[in-house]
């Protein structure tokens, strides 16, 4: 996403997050501690707040009043599918209990109603194709999570881990329906709670001081993704 998307006031978060990362890389462990902590926490307060998750939540009753949303989920590994090729993979229509998290899509994606690869050119990766994918289970992706102050996060997926020294990290953006857009997702995994029918996005990126380009429009193989507003 270009930064004229992003309001002032997540770049300060942003900003801040860049600066922690760098006392944190310098070793000064006791400095991290008495700030991190706190930092941290406001930060994921004042996402879930500015994406509008700060309140009371979306989801859909069954016959037997059980609250419950539907949510999709997309993984690009920055994994090629052959030498032209990359591929993406897309988990559609995970059904779970209203007041689950990120973590819990992640662990119920063979709940999915549909599974797909996107299979985009690397020249040009607005260009792509759907491949859906008869036995799902057959897609499995080991997640391993990390821990700073209690706030849970992505560290390695399938042997593909976080690399400080490049800034190569996972990074988790959500569709925001308003803005017709992926926004970056500061809010740990475990504390972001989607509503029905929200979109998440998991990406292998360089995060180089900003959050990569996801899906705004700059030549990414969800580009023109309209979200929930299709089904």
């Amino acid at each position: 996403m270009s930064e004229d998307n992003v309001v002032p006031p997540f770049k300060y978060w942003v900003i801040l997050l860049v600066f922690l990362v760098s006392v944190i890389s310098v070793g000064s462990a006791i400095g991290f501690q008495t700030f991190g902590s706190g930092f941290i926490e406001n930060m994921n307060k004042y996402n879930l707040y500015e994406i509008g998750r700060g309140g009371r939540l979306l989801y859909y009753e069954t016959p037997m009043g059980e609250k419950m949303v539907r949510v999709d989920i997309g993984f690009d590994l920055n994994t090629t599918y052959n030498e032209t090729h990359g591929v993406a993979y897309w988990f559609e229509g995970i059904e779970l209990p209203y007041g689950s998290t990120i973590i819990d899509v992640i662990q119920n994606i063979h709940k999915a109603n549909m599974t797909e690869l996107r299979v985009y050119d690397l020249n040009n990766s607005s260009v792509f194709e759907r491949i859906l994918v008869q036995d799902p289970q057959s897609l499995q992706f080991a997640v391993t999570y990390g821990n700073i102050s209690g706030m849970r996060y992505i560290d390695e997926i399938n042997g593909i881990k976080n690399d400080p020294a490049t800034m190569a990290q996972w990074m988790i953006y959500f569709w925001d329906a308003e803005k017709k857009t992926f926004v970056y997702l500061t809010a740990s995994p475990d504390k972001f709670t989607p509503a029905h029918k929200d979109t998440i996005i998991i990406l292998y990126d360089i995060f180089g001081g900003w959050p990569a380009d996801c899906c705004s429009g700059g030549g990414w193989e969800y580009n023109e993704y309209e979200g929930s507003l299709t089904r």
